[in-house]
């Protein structure tokens, strides 16, 4: 019997497909004024959106906001809203507003969240941890954030190991442009056998002893 339960939850497990906005471009329209808009707005402010709150009233902590890539609009809700923006953000309470709201959004193929329930919205904002050359981004599947969050401070503290690497890789990839061995050498260098070498300071040395010359 527990093998028939477990069959059937990974059956309903959410799938996701991941993307990385580029957030200094993208446009985010959060609509509600409350503490849940306020948590969002925060959110995509700290990652360099730009965001629109749309409500009648706001809470008094949007005040200890930045101002810079934030504005307000204050009004009710209308389908013209949403026309400028990529993202729309519905955290409301109403139930029939909320609904007008996300057949507006399919509509004019905008990807919406809704801060009720994320399995009725497009999209959802992933916790996220920054290390000096590595973004990670977690989701749960089944959704539980405060999870997310630890799991996500305990991965990034492992990826900071890897950021000189991260570097070194990087910056041989770009070297290697019209290079006719570059697959190759990538394919090479990103082993947990290089790695090794990295480590010991000798991964120079062992590349030139594979392809030679100066890279």
């Amino acid at each position: 019997m527990p093998e028939h339960n477990r069959e059937n939850f990974l059956q309903h497990q959410i799938n996701y497909t991941s993307i990385s906005l580029l957030s200094n471009k993208i446009k985010v329209l959060i609509i509600g004024g409350g503490r849940a808009g306020f948590i969002k707005t925060k959110s995509f402010l700290k990652n360099g959106a730009m965001v629109t709150v749309l409500s009648k009233e706001f809470s008094p902590l949007f005040s200890s906001l930045p101002k810079e890539n934030l504005s307000f609009i204050k009004d009710e809700y209308k389908e013209e809203f949403i026309v400028p923006y990529h993202l729309i953000v519905i955290v409301l309470e109403d139930h029939k507003v909320r609904e007008e709201i996300k057949l507006h959004c399919e509509k004019q193929y905008k990807l919406y969240l809704d801060g009720t329930d994320f399995k009725e919205g497009m999209f959802v904002v992933p916790c996220q941890r920054s290390s000096r050359a590595i973004n990670l981004s977690l989701n749960i599947k089944e959704g539980s954030p405060k999870t997310s969050i630890y799991l996500a401070n305990k991965l990034i503290n492992i990826a900071k190991d890897y950021d000189g690497f991260v570097d070194y890789c990087s910056k041989l990839r770009n070297r290697l442009k019209g290079n006719p061995l570059k697959e190759e050498i990538l394919n090479f260098i990103n082993t947990d056998d290089f790695y090794f070498f990295f480590e010991k300071g000798s991964h120079n040395i062992v590349l030139k002893m594979f392809y030679g010359g100066e890279i």
